[in-house]
């Protein structure tokens, strides 16, 4: 015997997700998927930054990537996010160069990689793929606490 329960009466539903139908509708596909915000707040110690991320609400989950030069334009950090659950996320990343004067600068590219020909739940990550959007941040680390 199986027991089937409506949309209408599912307390799960009514109780996590009361708006989900509203939150669904301002979903957009992946060609209108755009990073809205981006930011980076240093922590006291130098060595570690918070980036706040915020993207357009997405149907289909992006893949992101993120590069941080620091002010002699070298590489510090990079990090690909792939398929993030949520359009909003908050995320540490640690610099691994010394702490320098002067601006560093964050790059954050949103894409979606092209599905395998063969096998369309596989992505291809071996080839070149169009940015969706492309954010840059500049920012400056605090002077060292103690």
């Amino acid at each position: 015997m199986t027991c089937k329960i409506s949309n209408e009466t599912d307390p799960n539903k009514a109780f996590f997700f009361p708006d989900l139908d509203e939150l669904n509708a301002d979903r957009k596909p992946p060609e209108e998927t755009r990073i809205l915000a981006l930011s980076v707040k240093p922590y006291p110690d130098t060595k570690r930054v918070r980036v706040i991320l915020e993207m357009t609400p997405f149907l289909t989950r992006p893949h992101l990537d993120l590069v941080i030069l620091d002010p002699s334009e070298k590489e510090c950090a990079v990090a690909s996010i792939i398929e993030p659950m949520t359009w909003k996320q908050e995320f540490t990343v640690y610099l691994r160069t010394e702490k320098q004067a002067g601006k560093y600068k964050l790059y954050m590219r949103l894409f979606y990689p092209p599905p395998d020909e063969e096998d369309p739940k596989f992505f291809r990550l071996d080839i070149p793929v169009e940015d969706t959007d492309r954010r840059e941040v500049e920012f400056e680390l605090p002077e060292k606490e103690e």
